[in-house]
């Protein structure tokens, strides 16, 4: 990514540090769902095949409002390929991904990229991220995937806000930076 770029990060972890149980979320929680669109709509998203699949299960297209780079190892030979036109283009690595949306973003209502999901998109992110926008769910849900122990390291909390949600779930967004 070159010029005024910055990549963030969105997810959710529950207090057992699980973001996901077969390929999907643990947890339905609206007030979640809102601020993830909310901190989305407009910019260029990345996300691995399996979380974009699982969102247009869920919606029945890509997200609305944004862009998504999706991370795919299964892409053509033939090169970077669009699954809905000004939606989704899949492409097969996170370098390319990167390189994608950060000339996307260029011309998005939002400059900053935002990275998805799902667990190995934000492993191998990480060390580029500049901005963590987290829903602490204090739930211990269980599920298949979890962030790497350590993850937060190098980040500190610039704003914090608990709320219980209408379900009666706890949840605490965060937003953390770099240094």
């Amino acid at each position: 990514m070159t010029g005024p770029v910055t990549l963030s990060l969105v997810v959710a972890v529950a207090d057992d540090g699980v973001i996901g149980d077969r390929n999907g979320l643990p947890w339905h929680i609206s007030e979640d769902l809102r601020r993830f669109r909310e901190l989305t709509t407009g910019h260029v998203v990345v996300a691995g095949r399996l979380t974009h699949e699982s969102v247009t299960a869920r919606l029945g297209r890509p997200l609305p409002g944004r862009h998504t780079v999706v991370v795919s190892g299964s892409t053509p030979p033939d090169g970077p390929q669009v699954w809905t036109p000004g939606a989704a283009t899949v492409v097969p690595d996170l370098d390319a991904a990167l390189g994608l949306a950060g000339r996307l973003a260029a011309d998005a209502p939002h400059p900053d990229v935002v990275v998805m999901g799902g667990a190995q998109i934000y492993r191998q992110a990480l060390p580029q991220v500049a901005t963590v926008h987290l829903t602490r769910v204090h739930l211990t849900p269980g599920g298949d995937t979890r962030m790497p122990e350590g993850w937060l390291d190098g980040f500190t909390v610039a704003d914090s806000r608990d709320l219980t949600t209408a379900s009666g779930t706890g949840v605490t967004f965060e937003t953390l930076t770099r240094g």
